[in-house]
């Protein structure tokens, strides 16, 4: 099965890229840096602070930056936001329990508080174990952008973002400025797989500017059916065959409302999602509200003052077959935090600041027994201060983060970039210090003596390429090496919770060739990622091979093709290939875990939009192949892998109505 797929995307990735590269011959033997912008370079020059405190290119900003647009997103159809996150280098997503998806990052497992995800300025992360559950989440068609650091982002937003950013930002009063009603609707042959919907309403007032969004929606795991996880299936306890369609689900809302006014923000959020697989169900309740003024002391210096409230009921859990929780307990945070931003001259910029937050959780079961019946409590504080020079040679970042935690202690993370644009070439050198800060489950139930932060060093290069205004190439390469790495390990009923292990990491390389044409565009990006061989941790080790970690495939390819075949109708092919992985799947005869390989797969996905003024009708279909990937705990955590989606049938319909200026 995978000699055929892998050829076949060779092929089609070399036909692509022939066709391009012929049709750009005579542009690159005239090549001009001085020419018109054009759609590529509007994208190009876009600016975004979300990898410093100062607004820069991507391809200036000091991080490797992925951004996807609200037309990417229309145009590929994305039914959520593991579609969007297959397509981006280096992400791929994984089963932590409960059927509960999250995502790996670069070869890693990275659902536990490496990946920090923001939706409209509010963490998403929950603040138990800092995970945040994928599939059929997040209203993706409502959002405007989102940008992804592919690379460490602690010194400017903590200990939740040790390997990566996600933030994704919606359609607000600046973008919208009206009404807008979508919805989603996802068949399988034999069940339906989402219906998904949701308003949101927007107004940029002169004085007050207001939005307003709600999104539902209800869907399930997996269609297959006759399931039985050979894992956790025995003869003292046997698993019951399950048709997934009809046992489990994916059930997702959120309401979000924000109001501006001169340099007055605030924000309300609440996000649910409830999930399960055939024995039991996780539910998540997180609410967060955000207040922040900006006060222009002067033309040159802005201070923010701001506060942050989060109130959560994350992984309650209990049993399918009578709704009884096994555990429900509340989270809450209350963060103050002081940023100051400093424009010293046109060249030199200065951000610096100051954090407080405390963290309480108590049990909600009637026992109360959890925490021994009391609150557990944890305080942190942090101080960072980062520096970006503007330099005919080069633009330098350097800065750092200190951060006290009363119950995990301290960590100390410097970061160091050099990146510039010379004409049609670009360069970013960058080396950072990342660190994960315990949750408070990690302290909790800790093993033997406390959990301390979890540390890494991340070493990165980008070299790019404009060989037209249409056209780009970039090329990164990253060393990763994380220590005292924080792993839930079950050694038995007694005796489980998380311990810190020695190291692990990855290394490898990504690649992204655009071409954007008038008519039609092309996106092309390889990612290749390989196990440290010296990573300690054994929950992540497979027999057969030392170059991957288990449930994570090494490399992945993706091909985005896009074509207006009228004004009005545009067509999208989007191609994923994904390299070999391995999975624990059935127990030897003692009862322990044995890993198999699963092969490579070819996701085939197809839409087809139509558009007229405020109205948007999209049809599509999803694995065309019908290659139906598994989804694997990315850990040896006595799970068997998911049972992959057929193919899916989709329906998309929207109607935006702008107010009269």
């Amino acid at each position: 099965m995978a000699r055929w797929q892998f050829g076949s995307l060779i092929f089609i990735f070399s036909l692509l890229s022939f066709t391009a590269f012929s049709q750009e011959l005579d542009s690159l033997l005239k090549l001009s840096a001085f020419t018109a912008e054009s759609d590529l370079q509007k994208e190009l020059n876009q600016k975004t602070g979300v990898g410093s405190g100062k607004a820069l290119t991507t391809r200036e900003t000091p991080g490797i930056l992925s951004v996807v647009t609200a037309e990417d997103i229309r145009r590929m159809g994305a039914r959520d936001i593991t579609d969007i996150l297959r397509t981006i280098p280096g992400f791929d997503i994984g089963q932590d329990v409960q059927f509960v998806t999250g995502v790996s990052f670069r070869g890693n497992w990275a659902n536990e508080g490496k990946v920090l995800f923001l939706l409209d300025g509010q963490q998403i992360n929950d603040l138990l174990y800092q995970t945040v559950p994928l599939l059929n989440n997040f209203p993706v068609d409502a959002v405007e952008k989102i940008e992804i650091i592919r690379g460490p982002g602690s010194a400017i937003y903590g200990g939740s973002a040790e390997y990566a950013v996600i933030n994704i930002i919606t359609k607000q009063a600046s973008s919208l400025n009206g009404v807008k009603a979508y919805g989603t609707v996802g068949l399988h042959s034999n069940a339906i797989g989402r219906t998904n919907g949701g308003v949101m309403l927007a107004q940029n007032g002169k004085d007050v500017s207001w939005d307003f969004g709600f999104f539902q929606g209800k869907g399930i795991v997996s269609d297959q059916n006759n399931f039985v996880d050979q894992i956790q299936n025995s003869d003292s306890v046997p698993y019951p065959v399950s048709n997934l369609a009809k046992v489990t689900n994916a059930d997702p809302m959120n309401i979000n409302v924000g109001i501006r006014t001169k340099g007055l923000q605030v924000r309300g959020m609440y996000n649910g999602y409830k999930t399960n697989d055939p024995i039991l169900f996780a539910k998540f309740d997180n609410y967060s509200a955000d207040i922040k003024y900006d006060f222009k002391i002067n033309p040159k210096l802005t201070i923010t003052p701001q506060y942050i409230y989060m109130n959560q009921v994350p992984w309650a859990y209990g049993t399918v077959s009578d709704g009884n929780y096994g555990l429900r307990s509340r989270a809450t945070r209350n963060l103050a935090n002081i940023t100051a931003n400093y424009n010293l001259s046109k060249k030199i910029n200065i951000v610096s600041g100051a954090v407080y937050f405390a963290d309480k959780a108590n049990d909600l079961l009637p026992s109360n027994t959890y925490f021994d019946g009391q609150d557990y409590n944890l305080y942190n504080y942090a101080v960072f201060a980062q520096g970006l020079i503007k330099h005919r040679l080069a633009n330098l970042t350097i800065g750092a983060r200190y951060e006290k935690n009363n119950r995990a202690g301290d960590a100390f993370v410097p970061r160091l970039a050099l990146t510039k644009k010379i004409e049609n070439f670009h360069f970013k050198a960058l080396y950072s210090e990342a660190f994960r800060t315990p949750a408070i489950e990690n302290l909790h139930t800790s093993i033997g003596d406390k959990v301390v932060p979890e540390k890494s060093s991340i070493a990165e290069l980008e070299l790019g390429y404009q060989f037209t205004p249409e056209m780009l190439l970039s090329i990164n390469g990253f060393a990763l090496n994380t220590n005292d790495v924080i792993i839930y390990e079950y050694i038995s009923l007694d005796q489980q919770g998380y311990q810190n292990y020695r190291r692990s990491g990855s290394s490898g390389i990504e690649a992204v060739f655009n071409l954007k044409k008038k008519k039609w565009d092309l996106n092309v990006n390889y990612s290749y990622a390989r196990a440290n061989h010296n990573s300690t941790v054994d929950n992540y080790k497979v027999p057969q091979t030392s170059n991957q970690f288990v449930g994570i495939p090494a490399q992945k390819g993706v091909a985005i093709f896009n074509y207006s075949i009228t004004k009005n109708i545009s067509f999208n092919t989007t191609l994923i290939y994904s390299g070999k992985r391995f999975a624990f799947t059935t127990n030897d005869q003692n009862g322990i875990p044995l890993a198999t390989q699963l092969d490579p797969y070819l996701l085939t996905n197809s839409f087809v939009n139509y558009q007229s003024g405020g109205f948007m009708v999209g049809f599509g279909a999803y694995d065309l192949l019908n290659q139906k990937p598994a989804i694997p705990q990315a850990y040896n955590g006595n799970y068997a892998p998911i049972p992959g989606r057929s193919r899916e049938f989709v329906i998309k319909v929207s109607y935006q109505l702008n107010f009269k200026k």
